[in-house]
């Protein structure tokens, strides 16, 4: 179930780029979801300490357009070109309004996966039925963009500036250098050697397979085309441990992936196996018997009541799965649980789901 996605093969049509404007969605990102980014805490505690009690109920008010789907605007770097922050944040007050509006409100105007009307007064109101759902202060700032984006917009652009000049400038100037190297070193790369070569070692969770399509281990089963689209890649450091994925029509796609990439990442396909074994009431008592000491497929069978050849097949599956561990003993196998992937297991789970 992973989405994949055709390289694009005409010239520029992949390009590395990053911006402080989409660094600081990730950024607030951790600011409203600092749970799965525990190694942001002590920074998230910091920066909302500094916060005026305003800003702060402004940033939760508008946390709808940094969660699990992004606003447009906090994706795609090259929507508002290149330049420093004032230059960005005035080419966002260019975005003609009723552009902005849809942007903004991406989260929650798209349906099975396709972007809504904002013209239609059915949309309109399963928009807003979404943000009562989210409490008042998304109601606050959702009725605003339907009503009057310009207002929303003077208020998001205040809520930037803000931020950049609280904690978040102090944050580009160290992580701004670093991201670029990236990005030149990829365009570089892309240039020479070709974008398959450049698209190489993103993360561990992203790959090039044998036919040339990029393959994303995420929950999601999606092929997406990117002819006469562009496929843009973006390194962000906040955004670790996430690899996200943009896909609107007649846009590019757009890729975040982390840097620096990570030694590790949860695979997919293991961790539905993993689970998929230990699904079985019988094999958890057969785990059961190895938690503590390891056992024999024989000493097994005569205390927990199964044939020798259930068991052997019950420790086949999870061995298959990385879940026990052996170890001979003369003329017998001995079994033990393997508790540090159980104990991984947890956590495995919540980063494909999260990723």
């Amino acid at each position: 179930m992973p989405i994949s996605l055709e390289v694009p093969t005409e010239p520029g049509a992949v390009t590395f780029a990053v911006s402080p404007l989409v660094e600081l969605g990730w950024a607030w990102h951790v600011l409203v979801g600092v749970d799965h980014h525990p190694d942001r805490a002590e920074w998230a505690a910091g920066v909302r300490a500094l916060l005026p009690e305003g800003l702060a109920e402004e940033l939760t008010a508008w946390a709808f357009t940094v969660r699990a789907v992004r606003a447009t605007l906090l994706v795609d770097p090259t929507l508002v070109g290149s330049g420093g922050w004032e230059d960005r944040l005035d080419r966002v007050g260019r975005v003609p309004v009723g552009e902005f509006a849809a942007m903004m409100l991406r989260p929650l105007l798209r349906e099975r996966g396709r972007p809504g009307d904002l013209s239609n007064p059915r949309v309109r109101a399963g928009i807003t039925a979404l943000a009562r759902a989210r409490g008042p202060a998304t109601v606050r700032v959702v009725r605003l963009l339907l009503d009057d984006a310009e207002t929303a917009r003077e208020s998001l652009v205040a809520v930037l500036s803000h931020c950049w000049s609280l904690f978040f400038q102090a944050e580009w100037e160290q992580a701004a250098p670093v991201l670029r190297r990236e990005v030149l070193a990829r365009s570089r790369l892309c240039a020479q050697s070709g974008p398959l070569l450049a698209l190489r070692d993103l993360s561990p969770a992203v790959d090039v397979a044998p036919d040339g399509r990029i393959v994303i281990d995420k929950v999601q089963s999606k092929r997406l085309a990117t002819a006469r689209r562009g496929l843009v890649l973006v390194p962000t450091v906040f955004g670790d441990p996430h690899v996200y994925v943009a896909d609107e029509p007649d846009r590019p796609v757009v890729v975040h992936y982390p840097f620096p990439a990570p030694s590790r990442a949860a695979d997919r396909r293991s961790t539905w196996q993993r689970l998929s074994v230990l699904a079985n009431p019988a094999r958890l008592e057969v785990c059961r018997a190895i938690a503590v000491e390891p056992r024999s497929a024989r000493e097994i069978a005569r205390h927990w009541r199964f044939t020798e050849a259930a068991v052997t097949k019950h420790l086949s599956k999870l061995r298959a799965a990385g879940l026990v561990r052996t170890e001979r003993a003369g003329h017998f196998v001995r079994y033990s649980l393997d508790t540090e992937a159980i104990e991984m297991l947890g956590g495995d789970l919540l980063e494909v789901l999260r990723r």
